[in-house]
């Protein structure tokens, strides 16, 4: 379904179901704004449509709701979605676009971009402990001979850390990148993704879930040959691969590379997509179905940015022990903010319906 919308007494649009949530959002139609669905001949009130009518219900509901806790609590809700976002006009989504108005946030907001990557880089070393104190118990063990049972237990409780802990962190770090972008970025911007918490943990998770999926069948022809291969070949050592193995072994390269390059890009940024305060809160299936249909096209350039900035960050480490809190980790955070915001375009007027 798409619909034209008044704005400023000049039709826009047609504008699909994604860009009228968002303009609903951000005040941009409200009950009295006239419409247009396509196919129709006559103009209505938003109010009268009966999609864009139950969004702005929604929407009223979610603010009266926060008004009535906020009277309660006798506080003001938190300011962190509400930060001023310049409203200069960001450009669609290209490999150089993202790269160049990433690089032009790193130097114009460089100071707050190094804070950020600093308290990320901290609360994920935090997040690692657990991993690392099992670790020390498995070689300790080894070398007395015995056995470490805590260090299960300790993997497993890492591994939720990463879920319920992480997974938010993680989308509120590529939303402070974003909004560093337009200006407005701050380290409280890094616990974003706990405002939503439920919704934001979910969709990690299922992001995660789904990326996983697509690598096992992806490298699952190739992992069947490799083994086949091996368990002929195996003679109380690590045998050689024959023709069937190396065979085996490119397609596992292949399928892996082929997840990463036309997957993953479409996935890895749901939880962000859950936990963005200037979109409206939705349920998981709609914020897949956002993810998706926004990426078409993108996935490939996606993955070379993250890829070339990801290598800058790990090479970043050898410049003399600072080049990773000074230079890599606020590029990247720039970067990927710059991607964030020009692929989703979330919470920007001049670039929502376009």
């Amino acid at each position: 379904m798409h619909w034209y919308v008044v704005e400023s007494g000049q039709p826009t649009g047609p504008h699909d179901r994604v860009a009228i949530e968002r303009m609903v959002a951000l005040g941009r139609i409200t009950a009295n704004t006239k419409v247009c669905l396509v196919g129709d001949t006559a103009w209505t009130t938003a109010a009268k449509d009966p999609v864009i009518g139950a969004l702005i219900a929604q929407l009223s509901r979610a603010t009266n709701m926060t008004g009535r806790a906020d009277a309660v609590l006798g506080t003001a809700h938190p300011p962190l979605a509400n930060t001023p976002i310049p409203d200069e006009e960001l450009p669609a989504f290209t490999y150089g676009g993202s790269s160049q108005l990433g690089h032009k946030a790193f130097k114009a907001r460089w100071g707050v971009l190094v804070l950020i990557g600093l308290v990320y880089l901290a609360l994920s070393y935090a997040l690692g402990v657990p991993g690392m104190i099992a670790g020390m118990l498995r070689s300790a063990a080894e070398e007395s001979g015995t056995t470490a049972p805590g260090a299960l237990g300790l993997d497993l409780f890492g591994w939720l850390l990463s879920i319920f802990v992480g997974g938010p962190l993680l989308s509120g770090f590529v939303l402070a990148g974003a909004r560093a972008v337009r200006g407005a970025g701050q380290i409280a911007d890094l616990f974003l993704g706990f405002q939503r918490y439920w919704s934001v943990v979910l969709a990690y998770f299922v992001s995660i879930l789904l990326i996983g999926v697509g690598f096992l069948v992806a490298m699952l022809p190739g992992l069947v040959m490799l083994v086949v291969d091996l368990g002929f070949r195996f003679k109380g050592e690590f045998g050689q691969l024959g023709t069937s193995g190396v065979i085996g072994l490119v397609l596992c390269v292949v399928g892996a590379l082929a997840v990463s390059i036309w997957i993953m890009p479409r996935l890895i940024f749901m939880g962000a997509l859950a936990a963005d305060p200037s979109l409206p809160k939705e349920g998981l299936e709609s914020t897949l179905r956002r993810s998706w249909s926004l990426t078409a096209g993108k996935a490939p350039s996606m993955f070379a940015l993250l890829f070339v900035y990801g290598l800058v960050l790990a090479l970043s480490v050898f410049l003399l022990c600072v080049g990773l809190p000074l230079l890599g980790m606020p590029l990247f955070t720039a970067v990927q903010g710059a991607m964030y915001a020009t692929v989703f375009s979330a919470g920007h007027p001049s670039r929502l319906g376009s």
